[in-house]
């Protein structure tokens, strides 16, 4: 599976890069290389190429599931789903009305007998 240019192998190999440094960061060691700043960054990174925060990686690996905020906080669904639940949008009907197409999740719901628009 290749999601957003990480196949399995380099994604398992990113979420362990980011847990060694995390734990360095978090182990109270003092270093030049591991600031605020930087931490901020490589979770940037991780999140623009992975559209996953580092947290949700680490979710991920500790329970099996599919973790993802970003997802939860567009859909207000849970943050951790199973693996590859699939998710089914209800079909829209869109109309010509007056200058705009308008779409509803029913079929012609004010009766007035419009050819639906694709």
């Amino acid at each position: 599976m290749v999601r957003n240019g990480f196949n399995r192998t380099s994604r398992r190999a990113a979420i362990a890069a980011g847990m060694v440094f995390a734990s360095v960061a978090l182990s109270g060691c003092e270093s030049a290389l591991l600031t605020p700043a930087t931490a901020l960054m490589a979770s940037g990174a991780v999140i623009i190429n992975t559209d996953r925060t580092p947290g949700d990686h680490l979710a991920s690996y500790m329970t099996g599931l599919d973790c993802d905020t970003i997802r939860a906080s567009r859909d207000g669904g849970p943050q951790c789903r199973p693996p590859n639940e699939e998710i089914i949008d209800p079909p829209v009907y869109c109309y010509r009305t007056l200058g705009k197409i308008d779409c509803f999740r029913s079929p012609d719901p004010y009766g007035y007998d419009q050819r639906e628009v694709n």
